[in-house]
């Protein structure tokens, strides 16, 4: 991996935000109130809401006064409450304590039957304030995002699937919004550009909390995601073998990366709360800066997933391997993993799904059920490009992968500062089949007192070479049969083949230091 450390990503490209306006009270603005809206959350508000849209321009304001508008239109003619399209510099403003109370769910089916808000190209410099987006009653994963763009992934050739103009949307900006209960996500992008989100909240979707697909320069600063129905926070970008739009999806594929593979994204602030899935997702991505993530309580996923994928596998979609991903400030407690960094490549070479660059700078993994970091391909062809700064993990399980460190069929791994302390005499770095394995220092301590069962070795390396420089492994109370260590060298043992060497080992209890196990 010919990537100096961190120094890919740090310096994360200025994203443009949405043009200046004018303060609104100099601009045309569109009141709901004043076509019939009442806002009382009981009357039906659809054809007042309706109104207002169609008499918005370019350069006007629609304005939400305090209340609650309920939306009940079945399957509006528009796809959504709010639907914006061929117009620039129009704001969407809600004051606090308004609210679009969406109630059209078809009750026979208890589906959705459409989106919050809906902004189409061509269009530019939409400005969303305040925007709070509540479903009335949950429905079950269907039709209906929250806030849904649908942009143009292309700055040429027109990508197969697609039907129309050329459509562009840039210029995105969301401040203080909150969805709730969507049937779908909370907010989606697709094919946009110059994107800004702040404070942003997403409640009990049935899918993501915050998605893209084929965007570029953005800006996320603060997004909080509470039991989403899938990952908090998403950036997937497809692949195809040619450049291809999924009329049926709304979705944009590639064959490789592209300035559109979700590229230029500048995000920090991001809490994960229960929910199904991962904390956030990326996939088919480059050049992502991450900054202070926190994810709880993910029992069916990852705090950090970072995935690629080809045909074969047990998932319906592929995705390419990212590249330039760097994060930062990352915590997470009570999730099955906490960073997983996985390839589904195909079985003859094909670098696209195998090759990522994806430095994860430091963090703390608490509780971890499975693996606390777990780097590993599912083909013969190995995962390359990953670094682990500064880890700390805690961890009592004993199942699936201790809640330690896993990696399996990889080369170029590098980890400077790896922590784990463990209440079960268990495995906690585990490597098989990893080639130039690079580690500064690694600590690993067992707190039980005792065992009845026959304890495990606290790191176990097959078929792997490479070098680290300090290892400490401490289990106090350990009973003299323990073996701290176990490393089986490539090919049976040939003293040509390459190594895997510890420069310094240091064992705790003192005597038992030379029952490291070697083949």
């Amino acid at each position: 991996m010919n990537v100096t450390r961190r120094s890919l990503l740090l310096a994360a490209p200025t994203v443009l935000a949405a043009v200046a306006c004018s303060p609104v009270a100099s601009r045309p603005t569109v009141n709901v109130r004043d076509h019939g809206a009442v806002g009382d959350g009981s009357r039906d508000d659809s054809a007042a809401i309706t109104a207002a849209v169609g008499a918005l321009a370019s350069g006007s304001v629609l304005h939400f006064p305090v209340g609650s508008y309920r939306f009940a239109e079945l399957n509006p003619r528009a796809g959504a409450a709010v639907a914006i399209a061929g117009m620039s510099d129009v704001d969407v403003d809600f004051e606090p304590g308004a609210e679009l109370l969406m109630d059209n769910v078809d009750q026979r089916s208890n589906t959705g039957t459409s989106h919050g808000v809906l902004v189409r190209g061509p269009a530019s410099n939409i400005s969303m304030r305040n925007v709070k987006i509540r479903w009335a009653r949950q429905p079950k994963r269907s039709m209906g995002d929250g806030i849904r763009v649908v942009g143009f992934a292309s700055d040429g050739a027109v990508p197969s699937g697609w039907s129309g103009s050329p459509t562009p949307v840039s210029g995105i900006s969301l401040s203080n919004c909150v969805i709730q209960s969507a049937p779908q996500a909370g907010v989606v992008m697709n094919g946009v550009s110059d994107i800004t989100v702040s404070n942003l909240r997403s409640e009990h979707t049935k899918a993501d909390g915050l998605h893209f697909n084929a965007c570029r320069r953005a800006k996320v600063s603060g997004h909080v995601a509470v039991d989403n129905g899938d990952d908090g926070l998403a950036l997937v970008t497809y692949f195809a073998d040619t450049p291809s739009f999924d009329s049926a999806a709304g979705t944009f594929a590639f064959p490789g990366l592209t300035e559109w593979s979700n590229a230029d994204f500048a995000i920090e602030n991001v809490t994960v709360s229960g929910g199904r899935a991962n904390g956030v997702r990326v996939a088919g991505a480059q050049r992502v800066a991450i900054h202070g993530l926190t994810v709880s309580d993910k029992q069916f996923g990852a705090a950090l997933m970072v995935d690629s994928s080809t045909a074969g596998y047990d998932v319906s979609w592929e995705y390419v391997s990212t590249r330039g991903l760097s994060v930062t400030g990352l915590t997470a407690d009570d999730c099955e993993t906490g960073v997983h960094v996985l390839a589904r490549p195909p079985a003859a070479v094909d670098a696209r799904f195998s090759d990522f660059s994806v430095d994860v700078g430091d963090a703390r993994l608490t509780r971890c059920t499975n693996w606390a970091v777990r780097v590993e391909s599912l083909s013969s062809q190995r995962v390359t490009g990953v670094s682990l700064g500064t880890c700390v993990i805690d961890s009592t399980s004993a199942a699936g992968g201790n809640g330690g460190v896993g990696l399996a069929g990889t080369t170029d791994v590098h980890m400077d500062h790896v922590t784990a302390e463990q209440s079960q005499p268990v495995t906690m770095f585990s490597a098989l089949d990893t080639s130039r394995l690079t580690v500064g220092d690694l600590e690993l301590t067992v707190t039980k007192p005792e065992s009845a069962a026959e304890p495990l070795p606290c790191a176990r390396f097959e078929n792997t070479d490479g070098e680290i420089d300090v290892m400490a492994v401490r289990w106090p109370s350990a009973p003299l049969s323990w073996t701290p260590v176990t490393i089986s060298e490539p090919t049976d043992c040939d003293p040509t083949s390459p190594a895997l060497k510890v420069q310094t080992l240091t064992v705790e209890p003192s005597e038992l230091a030379g029952r490291t196990g070697t083949c």
